[in-house]
């Protein structure tokens, strides 16, 4: 369609064409876009902060003692916070911040173009995955666990080919992008993140909308892999058992048989030393007679299943079983290890 320079711009602004669309030509039009939606981005957060400011500080504190990881870096969870309260809680009337920001700003917006994505900016999205085909300044992410392709804008041309990324989407016409800003992690974390947000995934029925439902989770767990795989991997020499003294026979014995039942179960080498250490320590400070080892084997994996150093994989009843001995003795003694370990066992968690 052929627009005079003069004529009422097509878009509705109200505004000649040479005024306005016709400044720009073409894919140009986008970057005009970007640029009023991202200040509409800006005055969204302002609302946010000029009109939920206490009931954001609230809440806020409310999820402190939750995320242990992203509360470590203070920037970082706020900003990840602000996107799930602005996006997610609702207010008053059951509304979120932003479906009030929309109805409330909507008719004020000139350009009819901008005015239409605006409108369905509610219709938000949440993405977790990694980054895929890239044309100029458009990438293609494919959500780990709706399998869905989704093509995201940026302002400028994005360089982060294979990168694990996650955030908040607004609708963008045929596309999206992001709110506030994205979170990204080296393309060599992809596998493992990916992993485990898949099987958190499996644990909901609708696992479309996990990442929505749980965003500061989500992040959290990421970024807890993220920091475990940015340490220094140290070359260690292995623990050496024998180093360990033991005042009898039968307590190193039990330290073997423990050693071999927490590698049967798959725990790590790490929590294998852990128990190893909490029952030479038990046989320093008591040096117990050890009549049926497997007794106190049960005893201390029950211990370190109840203070969370080890995943609980059976009762006190079904360890007792497995092992040859009764629960009512297993229970009596990890209550009497208890006593002797209890101040070391809290340390470890």
């Amino acid at each position: 369609m052929s627009v005079g320079r003069n004529e009422p711009c097509p878009c509705g602004s109200g505004k000649k064409y040479k005024k306005c669309c016709g400044k720009v030509e073409g894919l140009a039009i986008h970057g005009v876009m970007l640029e009023e939606l991202e200040n509409l981005q800006r005055e969204l957060i302002d609302y946010a902060m000029a009109n939920y400011s206490h009931t954001m500080k609230k809440e806020f504190q409310t999820l402190l003692h939750k995320y242990e990881v992203l509360r470590k870096d203070p920037q970082v969870f706020l900003v990840a916070f602000e996107i799930w309260f602005i996006l997610n809680y609702p207010v008053k009337d059951g509304r979120t911040v932003l479906e009030k920001f929309v109805a409330r700003r909507l008719n004020t917006i000139e350009r009819e173009r901008t005015k239409q994505v605006f409108k369905t900016w509610p219709q938000t999205k949440f993405i977790a995955g990694q980054l895929g085909m890239i044309r100029d300044h458009v990438y293609e992410v494919q959500d780990i666990l709706s399998g869905e392709k989704v093509a995201i804008r940026a302002r400028q041309k994005v360089d982060l080919d294979e990168v694990f990324i996650i955030g908040a989407l607004l609708p963008f016409e045929q596309e999206y992008t992001f709110f506030m800003i994205d979170f990204h992690f080296e393309k060599e974390m992809a596998p493992r993140m990916e992993k485990w947000l898949l099987s958190q995934g499996e644990q909901v029925e609708e696992r479309e909308a996990f990442v929505s439902d749980n965003f500061l989770f989500v992040l959290d767990g990421l970024f807890t892999i993220y920091n475990e795989m940015q340490q220094p991997q140290e070359s260690q020499e292995p623990f050496d058992y024998s180093e360990l003294k033991w005042e009898k026979e039968a307590q190193a014995k039990t330290a073997d048989a423990l050693r071999e039942f927490l590698q049967e179960e798959g725990i790590e080498e790490l929590h294998q030393q852990t128990a190893v250490l909490l029952w030479n320590l038990y046989c320093q400070k008591e040096n117990p007679t050890i009549r049926k080892p497997e007794i106190y084997v049960g005893a201390l994996v029950s211990l370190l299943q109840s203070y969370n150093i080890v995943k609980a994989n059976d009762s006190n009843a079904a360890l007792a079983k497995r092992l040859g001995t009764t629960a009512a003795s297993l229970s009596k003694r990890a209550k009497e290890m208890e006593v002797v370990l209890q101040e070391r066992l809290a340390d470890t968690q």
